[in-house]
């Protein structure tokens, strides 16, 4: 296997969804196959190193068997699925659970979804974001991922900026797909703590009349717009 483009690895807490809180070593892969508005060129997952495999798992290895969870995101870090295989095969039971943030558009395969110490956090992306149908619906990956959440092995996490959105959401993804409504969260459209702050309370309004949950968004709310904490 060659290089793997590498933005940061930090270690901190879980964010977002269901598993907010936990404290997770994160690694970030570069590249995505997305292109959404409100990722602009600094995004920091644009910037990844090339690391070898043996470089990322000396990396990672001072934090094998701390009772944390390692948690892979991006970008999308499903581009990189032989390297998140093979990185979990190295270091097998050294973290309580592995977490995958995806945009469900690319299927999880079968060593992957046969895991149970494997989690999804996923983030479909809605018209609000300005890619087309073709590109941010997958139903393959979307039936495989919603298979999961029947399971409880992964969670929905739809970015939301007004009412239209959840509807989109439902009639989109959560129907068609038939995702299980306790694994639905809605999470307010927001890059800085005070646009989190100012859209809360309206998002949890829908929550209330649609019968989803509210995900946080910590690291906003904590570090405002700081990346690798």
């Amino acid at each position: 296997m060659g290089p793997i483009p590498v933005a940061e690895i930090f270690y901190s807490i879980q964010g977002e969804g269901s598993l907010v809180g936990r404290p997770a070593l994160f690694i970030r892969f570069g590249g995505c196959n997305l292109r959404c508005r409100w990722c602009d060129t600094t995004s920091v997952w644009r910037r990844g190193k090339p690391l070898s495999f043996d470089e990322l798992v000396k990396k990672i290895e001072g934090f094998s068997g701390r009772d944390i969870d390692l948690v892979f995101t991006g970008g999308e870090p499903l581009i990189h699925r032989k390297w998140i295989e093979k990185i979990i095969e190295k270091f097998d039971d050294g973290f309580l659970i592995y977490q995958i943030e995806t945009n469900g558009t690319i299927q999880p395969g079968m060593y992957l979804s046969s895991r149970e110490d494997v989690f999804f956090n996923v983030s479909p992306k809605l018209s609000n974001s300005g890619m087309p149908p073709e590109k941010r619906i997958e139903p393959g990956a979307m039936h495989d991922l919603s298979e999961l959440a029947r399971e409880g092995r992964s969670i929905f996490k739809f970015v939301i900026e007004r009412r239209r959105d959840v509807k989109e959401a439902i009639e989109t993804f959560i129907e068609p797909f038939n995702i299980p409504q306790h694994a639905v969260y809605l999470m307010p459209m927001s890059n800085t703590r005070d646009e989190f702050i100012r859209r809360s309370p309206k998002v949890v309004e829908l929550c209330k009349e649609f019968g989803f949950s509210f995900s946080p968004r910590l690291q906003l709310v904590i570090w405002n717009r700081r990346t690798g904490v």
